[in-house]
């Protein structure tokens, strides 16, 4: 494949991007993370993996087009819910838009370390990079107790994502 040209953004938390248009973005608290030694190249090309795969499998896209939908169907339900419960029928209707675009987002992330796998096992890296990363990622961004449980963010829980990697992994060496 061509080079993969990748951009930085210039914020401080750690993350990967994909863009809509296609483009790749780490932002500089990652790229500092790997500059200090604190993520390794194999993890930082699984990032870059995992946000190809949103690019490739057309998530940031389909997410801009859902994004217009959701916000149509929380203003639609709202009003409704709105007339029979009055005060809180809106903030149901963004309380279950947001349980749903979560939903969807957590489909897109399994998804996405499925491609990231496949390219990383391809590279011939192997997915341990991944999976060293995932261990990591609380740290490395700054994550605190008290936070939103698993299933209200957008990402799954990293267990999880860390089993559905192995599952894979096993599944194609015994292939």
């Amino acid at each position: 494949i061509p080079r993969v040209r990748v951009h930085l953004y210039e914020i401080e938390p750690v993350n990967g991007l994909a863009a809509p248009d296609g483009r790749i973005f780490i932002t500089r608290g990652f790229y500092e993370k790997f500059r200090s030694n604190e993520v390794s190249a194999e993890e930082l090309a699984s990032v870059i993996a995992h946000e190809l795969g949103h690019v490739a499998l057309g998530h940031s896209r389909r997410r801009m087009i859902d994004f217009s939908g959701q916000n149509a169907m929380r203003m639609a339900l709202g009003a409704v819910l709105s007339r029979f419960i009055p005060v809180i029928g809106f903030w149901l209707a963004n309380f279950a838009t947001s349980l749903l675009a979560a939903r969807l987002s957590r489909s897109d992330e399994y998804e996405a370390d499925e491609y990231a796998a496949a390219l990383m096992i391809k590279a011939g890296f192997g997915v341990t990079p991944q999976i060293e990363l995932f261990h990591k990622l609380e740290t490395l961004t700054g994550a605190v107790a008290g936070r939103p449980p698993a299933w209200l963010l957008s990402h799954p829980k990293t267990e999880e994502r860390i089993a559905a990697i192995r599952a894979l992994e096993s599944r194609w060496q015994d292939a």
